[in-house]
């Protein structure tokens, strides 16, 4: 049995803006776009060939999603058929690039002489077949492109020029990229099942990472570590970032004494963990153990605190007033960043196209982090503190395990 698509979008969040927006629908080229609104992976897309693949997302969330995909790709893939009802239908095209003409017959692999039977080859063929008989195929993807959209007669919003290229002047456009900024914010459940596991496992790999190495190893073996520890666990490394510029530039050794911060980022099936901590190598100095106490008592009172209502500055005002009321006199911006997607998946400040930061409301069903790190320099290191968090109905929840606020390493 090959499982149909299922979006990953949040639907009645997507509705909401683009009715706001005055919308119709989001017409999608980009990859990570067509993943999140389909389920769909768009391999080819990704590899740089524009233009193969689409996803259509119209406001009303009951309506299904269609994704536009070649017919080989859909079958080599073990794309499922939607049943009836599905919340997304399939439409594919069939001659390969550069052929002319009305739609080729559907293409599938054959046994060699004298080879066995693939099983689970049979399910996939059926699967695109009933897409087939559901919606016959197109010569190519552009043509399928413009069928899809037929029904649609007002504004859409796209990513990408070669939408408005192919469709032509009947429809008016706007930019999605600010749209699919807001509706990331607030995240399905399929992302938040997605987002517990990227979140365990990309704090797994960073410890597992920090406990491979010894005083005297380098920081690129503590990055190459934490990649292979990601690798293992079925994530993608995006970052480790270690110590300040100046000490890895230095001689890039791991030195007794020395304490310093990481900050660790990978994915899981395209969803981000992002893991914050201080790494003590060998006894802490007392000025770094005490900034470590400083960003711990930060991120407690933000995790008493942090709930649907509160804005983004409330947060940072909440931690800075805890460190002060403590009776430490140090720097921690205690800075909160929608997190899912990308590492900061959140809509910029007057939905413009480069970032700016906004003060956003604090909603059920976000997914934050609320960094931590200590503005301070000094020799014996540096600090840093971040866990990410889903909002609920009425407060939050550490989607890593928070342990200790640092690690250790030779002792």
């Amino acid at each position: 049995m090959i499982e149909p698509l299922q979006p990953l979008m949040n639907r009645p969040v997507a509705q909401r803006v683009l009715t706001q927006h005055g919308v119709d629908a989001l017409v999608l080229s980009e990859p990570t776009n067509i993943y999140q609104a389909t389920g769909f992976w768009p391999q080819l897309v990704a590899m740089g060939q524009a233009g193969v693949a689409f996803a259509i997302v119209p406001v009303d969330a009951s309506a299904p999603v269609t994704l536009i995909s070649s017919q080989f790709i859909h079958y080599l893939h073990d794309v499922g058929a939607p049943p009836a009802g599905s919340p997304v239908d399939i439409v594919l095209y069939t001659a390969p690039d550069g052929l002319d003409g009305d739609a080729a017959p559907p293409m599938f692999l054959s046994m060699p002489p004298g080879g066995r039977p693939d099983a689970l080859d049979h399910f996939a063929q059926e699967a695109t077949l009933d897409v087939l008989e559901r919606h016959p195929a197109h010569p190519d993807a552009s043509a399928a492109l413009r069928a899809a959209t037929q029904g649609l007669s007002g504004r859409i919003a796209t990513d990408s020029p070669i939408i408005a290229a192919l469709l032509g002047e009947r429809l008016a456009y706007t930019p999605a990229a600010p749209l699919l900024r807001t509706i990331r914010m607030i995240k399905s459940p399929a992302e938040i099942a997605l987002m517990r596991i990227a979140a365990q496992n990309n704090a797994d790999a960073a410890i597992a990472a920090i406990q491979s190495v010894s005083p005297g190893d380098t920081y690129e073996a503590l990055r190459i570590a934490f990649y292979t520890e990601t690798g293992k666990r079925g994530g993608i490394p995006l970052f480790l970032s270690t110590d300040s510029m100046t000490i890895r530039k230095r001689d890039g050794v791991i030195r007794e004494g020395r304490s310093f911060q990481i900050d660790a980022v990978s994915h899981y099936a395209g969803y981000h963990g992002d893991y914050g901590r201080t790494v003590f190598v060998g006894e802490p100095d007392p000025v770094i153990l005490r900034m470590v106490e400083a960003a711990q008592v930060a991120n407690d009172a933000v995790a008493n605190a942090l709930r649907p209502g509160l804005r983004y500055s409330d947060v940072r005002r909440i931690g800075q007033e805890a460190v002060a009321r403590a009776g430490y006199d140090i720097a921690i911006p205690c800075s909160p960043h929608s997190v899912g997607l990308y590492h900061t998946d959140e809509a910029y400040a007057g939905d413009a196209l480069h970032f700016r930061k906004d003060d956003h409301l604090i909603e059920k069903d976000m997914i934050l982090s609320v960094d931590c790190p200590v503005l301070h320099l000094d020799a014996g290191g540096n600090v840093h503190l971040e866990d990410l968090w889903l909002i609920t109905e009425n407060g939050c929840e550490a989607l890593n395990l928070r342990g200790s606020p640092y690690l250790t390493i030779g002792r």
